[in-house]
């Protein structure tokens, strides 16, 4: 019998989940979706949307789609919210089958289907409505170009998934407004591997943190951790490219790696973000670094002496005692 074929979207390429690294042209070798050019003759054509207005008001613009294959392609457009990653804040688009709340949903374009012939390309265009309660500051998005053939499948709990792939231009979009960058950090925490016994272990580590963006413009915050142990010595500096394109709103969980952690220590972690724009947001925590075991072994065989030693006391002390209340022999002068 033939198992059921179940459709999933793959991961957007190109712009949907993206490594922390500037915006570039959404290209997968297949496709592109770049905004059509303002001017022909530009001789530099724009790789991803920027664009501005006033609560309330209509912008218009063109995508353009083009078609690298020896084939048509059917694409289904759609525009989508964009966010970040929990795990590394990598920039991503929600999917078509999630609820658009932002950008995506403030898109709308004539058709929801275009078919591109081979190797050629088409200009489609759409409109962004910016609500009249929208909030000032950025709103980024992107509009999707989602190729409707299944291009392969895949096997998921014994049911064949199709794989469709996508590619996405993003949209920045900055609503006027009063405008406030700021950032938080915070659940700062420290994993080690000293080991069981003093001599165990490498002296690596691994700093965890949340970013955080409390303001409304999207922001580039790049990190800086330092670790130091008691009485202020330096144990380790590093510096953590961060996350590019970190939204408003949005949370980032970050990690780094640190060395030089000694077997016994009280260390200090200060993990301490800041942008271009002169924001900056600082957390510390502390944690002391015992050879656990060690130390457990330590007071379990120190326990074991004092026993012992209170044990030896005690025994002495009836031994005496018994001496002292032996009955005692007394002879008469007269005998």
């Amino acid at each position: 019998m033939k198992r059921p074929l179940r459709l999933l979207c793959a991961a957007l390429l190109a712009l949907v989940v993206v490594p922390s690294a500037p915006a570039t042209a959404a290209d997968n070798g297949a496709w592109s979706v770049t905004p059509t050019p303002a001017d022909a003759s530009s001789p530099t054509p724009r790789s991803y949307f920027v664009l501005e207005g006033n609560p309330g008001a209509t912008i218009t613009d063109k995508v353009r789609i083009r078609n690298y294959t020896n084939r048509p392609l059917t694409f289904r457009l759609y525009g989508a919210d964009g966010y970040n990653t929990a795990e590394g804040g990598f920039f991503a688009l929600r999917s078509l089958e999630r609820p658009q709340e932002g950008v995506g949903a403030w898109l709308q374009m004539p058709v929801q289907t275009v078919k591109v012939a081979k190797r050629t390309q088409v200009d489609v265009p759409f409109t962004l409505s910016i609500p009249a309660n929208a909030t000032p500051g950025d709103h980024v998005g992107g509009i999707v170009a989602l190729n409707e053939a299944v291009e392969g499948t895949t096997e998921s709990g014994g049911v064949d998934v199709g794989i469709k792939r996508a590619v996405a231009a993003r949209l920045y979009l900055r609503v006027a407004g009063p405008t406030t960058p700021a950032l938080s950090v915070e659940d700062v925490a420290l994993t080690h591997d000293r080991g069981f016994l003093p001599w165990s272990g490498s002296g690596k580590g691994t700093v965890t943190y949340t970013v955080r963006n409390t303001g409304n413009l999207r922001l580039t915050p790049e990190s800086v951790i330092k670790v130091s142990g008691m009485i202020g010595r330096h144990v380790d500096t590093v510096e953590n490219p961060g996350v590019v394109d970190l939204l408003p709103g949005q949370v980032a969980r970050l990690r780094a790696k640190v060395t030089g952690i000694g077997a016994v220590d009280r260390l200090s972690v200060t993990v301490t973000a800041s942008t271009a724009e002169g924001v900056t947001a600082e957390d510390t925590t502390t944690e002391w670094i015992l050879p656990w075991p060690a130390v457990l072994l330590f007071l379990l065989l120190l326990t074991l002496a004092t026993w012992w030693l209170l044990r030896r006391r005690a025994e002495k002390k009836r031994a005496f005692a018994a001496v002292g209340e032996a009955p005692r022999l007394t002879i008469g002068a007269g005998q």
